[in-house]
């Protein structure tokens, strides 16, 4: 329960950062690291465990859909980070509110979320100290995310 957090803050960091125009990678990385946690032990897993075949043709397309969307939205900044939040928001939604795993849609959304959530943590053509930043943010998010997930 406590993973749902996550999305609230991470739109309220998205809206300061929009508001100061300066977006810093830690914390969003951090929340983006306890999302991919909830994605890999509490989201995906009933669609795989309900039909381990539509769930992985699913979630193959939902990373189609996520190499499409950053195709289409290249762009650092505001833009992914709004991209993402969108599709996380969308799995915590659909998590809340649909009954039963759903297979197909459920690993399609996942798929995409976890297209994003990885995009974040291993951007690519960032400088050195935003990498590293990054990686730092998401190895902490991750380690915290897990714990919550099992606790």
């Amino acid at each position: 329960m406590m993973l749902w957090l996550s999305i609230p803050v991470y739109w309220v960091l998205l809206w300061a950062a929009s508001r100061w125009n300066r977006a810093y990678p830690l914390p969003f990385r951090f929340l983006e690291g306890t999302i991919l946690a909830y994605l890999c032990f509490l989201f995906l897993p009933p669609a795989f465990l309900e039909d381990f075949l539509w769930a992985g043709l699913g979630a193959i397309l939902g990373i189609v859909f996520g190499v499409w969307a950053e195709e289409k939205y290249p762009e650092f900044g505001f833009g992914k980070e709004f991209r993402s939040i969108t599709i996380f928001t969308v799995a915590f939604l659909f998590d809340a509110f649909a009954i039963g795993a759903w297979a197909l849609p459920r690993s399609v959304i996942g798929g995409t979320a976890l297209y994003c959530a990885c995009g974040g943590l291993f951007p690519d053509g960032m400088p050195l100290k935003e990498t590293m930043l990054s990686a730092l943010g998401g190895i902490l998010g991750f380690i915290l995310g897990v714990g919550i997930c099992f606790m």
